[in-house]
């Protein structure tokens, strides 16, 4: 990269601090950690997103004792200072005007991050609505296709626009995930100014930009419409001018419009966020004709954001029985403090918290009820979930609820409303082992067991993701690697197996502590933000 241009850093969630609502998973948490890693090693990024004001959504449980979803307008004073451009952009046949906001680098030790905000009073109720909530919300919210289809037209030619109005040069366009594809889409209009012809426009635009893929299943992926009505809905949606033609729309994209197909096809390289993860992308989108080439650069989690100071400075056996003991106790009054359930410092203690999808299958552990009840009500573990299902994934939700019931039920089971950034924290400090579900091969990285390796917590995972990555010492694997019959429940039976025997070692004098103070010197080394975005310079942005 040359001294003056910068990378500019497009993502549609960034977690960085408990008190800014713009996140909903893992996605966020990556931007987070890289964005953190960019300013201490003083790489020249600038990170663009959305101004969810209304964030995700607020995770409660309600009067009848089941999961709650509430929107909380919030203001950012003193956090975001505003940078004094307001510009608008076409969409739909209208104007709608855009904000932005700036976190100055190093607020939360991160690079300058941009967010764009629709909420401003230029803006008619529609219009406003268009940033209110993170991916358009839910359908009881006004959540539709066009939605989403406007907020990443605000995220992309937004973006672009708005670091041109900031007067900051950009050397590289970095798209974390499709969902900001038209900043790439709105470089080549641009082009296709310059010249008709779109293989030159296109070449032009690759050279610029790089793209990071993080959905290893197709139906994950945004794609807009049918093969009748995909590609009049984005070209009536973006307004555009003269160059960019239903034609250029389906070289681009396809037909349906595919988001991730038009990044592969203008980035000059793009990148899977693990190994495993980097074969699975790869089969994924080989039907993409020009499409760039797809490496794999395992992700990493922010030491310095996710590492507890106790654990950070635990370098023997006996320092990581101390810490953990620290942090086990903080949680348990966490727990005690939020639900009025008492669990016990001495048993053995797993956690499972994450986002509720499908696939992570957060009832794994409760296949068997009956070998589940055996062990709880003995004492032999305790078990403490939490995680948020998206509004709109009512199985999901129903799979919350019914878990929140058996913890009216059940002894030494706890079931946790409210999960964010700070309850995340609490938990891997306290967690003695870290549960990781996932059906294989569905989960491109998983990191949230990585920050909790760096917290003394030892991970039980399915080998998908990062794990097979991970050094088989310090951690437990279980169930299919790949796609299989029944899988479901032969991963239960495994998991059972396995939960079995780590039960037995967890007792064990000495062991334990030795394994987690392994676990989390793997993770400090292997595992970091720092590791990432190290990797990044050297094979995703260099020509």
């Amino acid at each position: 990269m040359s001294e003056e241009g910068k990378i500019a850093f497009f993502t549609p969630e960034i977690a960085v601090d408990n008190s800014l609502y713009t996140y909903s998973g893992g996605l966020g948490v990556f931007a987070g950690g890289f964005l953190i890693a960019a300013c201490k090693m003083g790489l020249p990024v600038v990170g663009v997103t959305l101004l969810p004001r209304q964030g995700y959504y607020d995770q409660y449980l309600n009067e009848n004792q089941k999961m709650g979803v509430r929107y909380v307008n919030r203001t950012y004073e003193g956090i975001l200072e505003p940078t004094g451009v307001k510009f608008k952009i076409p969409l739909s046949g209208s104007e709608v005007w855009i904000e932005v906001l700036k976190l100055p680098a190093g607020r939360f030790g991160t690079t300058d991050i941009y967010f764009l905000d629709c909420d401003i009073e230029e803006n008619d109720a529609l219009s406003r609505s268009n940033t209110l909530q993170l991916y358009g919300g839910s359908r009881d919210s006004g959540a539709n296709i066009e939605r989403k289809i406007a907020q990443s037209f605000i995220l992309g030619r937004g973006g672009v626009r708005a670091l041109e109005l900031l007067n900051i040069p950009v050397e590289l366009y970095h798209i974390n995930e499709s969902h900001a594809a038209f900043a790439a889409l709105e470089l080549l209009e641009r082009e296709l100014q310059l010249t008709a012809d779109l293989e030159t426009a296109t070449e032009v635009v690759r050279s610029q930009v790089v793209f990071t893929t993080h959905t290893p299943v197709r139906a994950g992926n945004p794609e807009y419409g049918t093969y009748s009505d995909g590609i009049p809905m984005v070209l009536k949606m973006g307004s555009f001018g003269k160059e960019i033609t239903s034609e250029v729309l389906r070289r681009v994209g396809g037909e349906p419009f595919n988001m991730t197909a038009s990044c592969l096809r203008l980035s000059r390289k793009a990148n899977a966020v693990s190994q495993k993860h980097g074969d699975v992308a790869q089969k994924l989108w080989h039907w993409v004709e020009g499409a760039s080439p797809i490496i794999a650069i395992t992700n990493g989690t922010s030491r310095d954001f996710w590492q507890a100071e106790s654990f950070r400075n635990a370098n023997t056996a006996e320092d990581m029985r101390f810490a953990k003991k620290q942090g086990k106790r903080a949680m348990l009054r966490f727990i005690e403090e939020h639900t009025g359930k008492h669990l016990s410092e001495n048993i053995f203690t797993v956690v499972w918290a994450r986002r509720f999808a499908e696939y992570k299958r957060p009832k794994l552990l409760f296949s068997d009820m009956e070998w589940l009840k055996s062990r709880l009500s003995a004492n032999a573990l305790q078990v403490v979930i939490a995680g948020r299902p998206h509004p709109d994934d009512y199985a999901m939700i129903d799979v919350w609820n019914w878990l929140y019931k058996r913890s009216t039920e059940l002894p030494n089971l706890v079931v946790l409303a409210g999960y964010d950034l700070d309850m995340s924290k609490i938990l891997k400090a306290g967690a003695d082992l870290w549960l990781n579900t996932p059906r294989s091969p569905d989960e491109a990285c998983g990191t949230s067991g990585m920050s909790a390796a760096m917290n003394g917590a030892i991970n039980m995972s399915t080998p998908d993701g990062w794990m097979p990555e991970a050094n088989p010492e310090n951690c437990f694997l279980f169930g299919a690697r790949f796609a299989a019959s029944d899988q479901d429940a032969y991963d239960a039976e495994k998991l059972r197996d396995a939960l079995d025997q780590v039960l037995v070692m967890y007792f064990t004098p000495g062991e334990w502590s030795k394994r987690q103070l392994a676990a989390k010197l793997e993770a400090e080394m292997r595992w970091t933000s720092d590791r990432m975005v190290s990797q990044y310079q050297e094979l995703l942005y260099k020509k």
